[in-house]
């Protein structure tokens, strides 16, 4: 470990955990607004109320601070990820509407970020830390999808449990990020309509 790293600060107390958490929001909200490249150390400092020195205590550069942003990114979208299953009944709901539940859950999770994930795209391909944490985070996804379907499988149709789960979270990533995160001439509504249709028709049809 290097000097600059044994002066970082582990906060303890509460107003030091709330200055780490205002950096945090501070440096996403810029990333988000302006990019990781065009956004520096001293912006995110002045963003979040505090000294560029007081940064530094907390951090030892921007990409440390963009690698707990990331790990906060990932916690929203496992966390409504979490309450949708929590929320369901597999054998009173059903099954577009179990279905819908679980991609506006995701939609809505995505509505916060939306600059941000467009900047998480530039750096998978740039940085291998940031690729590996987010393959880490993309398998997590996975295997909620496979505990998902596990709980409703005496009704289910596929007879690969696991490539399903595979295939279900991919696809439903892929749409619900064209939905929030790319201009279509296909409005939204019908998008998810036909996502959902689809999804019941493979796994329950």
């Amino acid at each position: 470990m290097s000097d600059t790293e044994d002066k970082i600060r582990t906060p303890q107390q509460d107003r030091s955990i709330r200055t780490k958490q205002a950096i945090i929001q501070a440096a996403m909200k810029l990333f988000s607004e302006k990019g990781y490249h065009q956004t520096n150390t001293k912006q995110i400092a002045a963003a979040a109320g505090v000294s560029t020195g007081s940064f530094y205590s907390y951090f030892i550069d921007k990409r440390a601070v963009f690698m707990e942003v990331l790990t906060g990114y990932s916690e929203v979208l496992l966390e409504r990820i979490d309450a949708s299953m929590a929320e369901i009944n597999f054998h009173n709901m059903d099954k577009h509407t179990l279905l819908t539940h679980l991609v506006d859950s995701l939609l809505l999770s995505h509505e916060v970020y939306t600059g941000f994930h467009k900047e998480l795209s530039i750096m998978y391909h740039s940085d291998d830390d940031i690729k590996r944490q987010m393959d880490a985070q993309y398998e997590v996804g996975r295997v909620r999808t496979l505990q998902y379907l596990q709980m409703g499988m005496d009704e289910l149709k596929v007879t690969d449990l696991e490539a399903a789960a595979i295939l279900v979270f991919e696809s439903v990533s892929a749409i619900v990020d064209v939905i929030a995160f790319s201009p279509h001439r296909v409005s939204p509504e019908r998008l998810k309509t036909e996502l959902v249709n689809m999804l019941v028709k493979y796994l329950y049809g």
